[in-house]
C-alpha cells in the first residue's frame, strides 16, 4: 500500500546493514534473529547460485583477487570491507572480444527453478519480496570496462560501448521476466548516475544511453506481470532525473539521501506520483548525531516524506559499522513511536 501512495496503519521499513553491524545487532539482540528484531517488511531475491566455475584470471595481471560470475574482479582489504577494482573488459578493443567474454549464465533455467518458492515464502510471512536487478546497466558496464573507458566509447562512437550495453540488458531482461513470472512484488532497479550535487552526466547522455535499456528491461517485467512495482535506486542528487523516471514507470525511488535531495521539495513536487524509500542519512546524523538527533531525524523524515503515505522507511544505504548501537537502536525505537497513522 505504500508503495502505491496508500495510507497503510503503519510506516513499513527496509533495512540494509554491513555485515559487521549485522554481527554486533546479533550479540545484541540475542537469540532473536535479526529479521525479527529489525521488523523487515522486504526481503530480496535473486536467481539461485551459478554452477560455473569461470576462471577469469586471464583478464588480470595480478593474482591476489577475487571476482565474482560477471568477473569483476576486487582485492578487498584485511576486514573484507572496502576493495580496489579492476576491469576485466578494460583493455577489449574490438566488439569480438566484447562478444567472446564469459558472461554470466543468466538465461540457464537452472538459475530460477525454486524462485516461484522462496517468493511464495516470503509471501507466507506477510512480507514482500523484491527482485533485485541493482547495477542493472552503466554501473555493471563501468566495473566491467572501466568508466574511462566506457565513457570513451560511448563519446566517440565506438561500437563496444553499446554492444556491452546492450549484452548486458540481454541478461537483465531474462532475469526480470523471471521474477515477473515469480509473482515477485518489486522489480529493483537503478544505477547510481549522480553524485553529491549533481548528475555524473548531462540528461541527453543518459536519456540517449541508460535510459532505453531501462526501459527494456522495466517492460520485459510489466508484459508478464503489468502491476509489478518498480523501484530505481540511485545515490546522489537525482533530482533532474525524476521526471524521466515516472514516465518511463518507476513507482518507488530510493534512498533519497537527505544529504544530497530537498525532502520536503520532492515530496511536494513529485509525492502524488511517486512513493519513496530510505531517507535516513548514513553520512550524517545516524552515524555521527546523538540518539535524540537520530529520534528527531527520524520523526522529521516520516513527517515529510511519509505525509498521507508512500514511504518505505530506512537508512539512504547499507548502515555501516561507524554507526554506534545506541543510534542503531534509536532509529529502531522512533520508526515504532513515529511510523504510524
Amino acid at each position: 500500500m505504500a508503495a502505491r501512495r496508500g495510507v497503510p496503519d503503519r510506516v513499513p521499513r527496509t533495512m540494509p546493514i554491513e555485515r559487521g553491524v549485522a554481527a554486533m545487532l546479533s550479540e545484541h539482540f540475542g537469540p532473536t534473529s535479526l529479521d525479527q528484531a529489525l521488523r523487515m517488511d522486504l526481503f530480496g531475491v535473486g536467481p539461485s547460485p551459478t554452477v560455473r566455475e569461470t576462471d577469469f584470471s586471464r583478464y588480470f595481471e595480478r593474482r591476489d583477487m577475487t571476482w565474482d560470475e560477471w568477473g569483476r574482479g576486487r582485492v578487498w582489504d584485511d576486514e573484507d570491507h572496502y576493495a580496489e577494482y579492476f576491469y576485466p573488459l578494460e583493455k577489449a578493443d574490438t566488439v569480438d572480444e566484447i562478444l567472446a567474454y564469459p558472461w554470466p549464465d543468466l538465461d540457464a533455467s537452472y538459475r530460477y527453478e525454486d524462485l516461484a518458492e522462496r517468493v511464495s515464502g516470503i509471501h507466507a510471512r506477510g512480507k514482500a519480496a523484491q527482485g533485485h536487478l541493482a547495477e542493472t546497466v552503466f554501473e555493471m558496464a563501468w566495473e566491467l570496462r572501466s568508466m574511462d573507458r566506457l565513457f570513451e566509447d560511448l563519446i566517440l562512437g565506438n561500437e563496444t560501448g553499446p554492444v556491452l550495453l546492450d549484452t548486458i540488458t540481454d541478461r537483465r531482461v531474462t532475469t526480470a521476466e523471471a521474477y515477473a513470472l515469480a509473482d515477485v512484488d518489486i522489480l529493483h532497479v537503478g544505477d547510481d548516475v549522480a553524485m553529491q550535487e549533481r548528475l555524473m552526466m548531462s540528461k541527453g547522455f543518459w536519456r540517449q544511453w541508460l535510459r532505453p535499456r531501462l526501459v527494456r528491461v522495466i517492460e520485459a517485467a510489466r508484459a508478464i506481470k503489468p502491476d509489478i512495482l518498480v523501484w530505481y535506486h540511485s545515490d546522489g542528487k537525482i533530482d533532474d532525473l525524476v521526471p524521466d523516471l515516472i514516465e518511463i514507470g518507476v513507482d518507488i525511488l530510493n534512498p533519497v539521501q537527505p544529504e544530497c535531495v530537498d525532502h520536503r521539495w520532492i515530496k511536494a513536487t513529485y509525492g502524488d506520483r511517486l512513493a519513496f524509500s530510505g531517507g535516513l542519512g548514513v553520512q550524517s546524523v545516524l552515524p555521527f548525531g546523538t540518539p535524540d538527533e537520530v529520534r528527531h531525524h527520524v520523526r522529521e523524515t516520516i513527517e515529510t516524506l511519509g505525509a498521507g503515505g508512500g514511504l518505505i522507511v530506512g537508512p539512504s544505504h547499507v548502515i555501516e559499522r561507524d554507526t554506534p548501537l545506541e543510534n542503531i537502536l534509536a532509529m529502531l525505537e522512533a520508526i515504532d513511536v513515529y511510523g504510524v497513522y
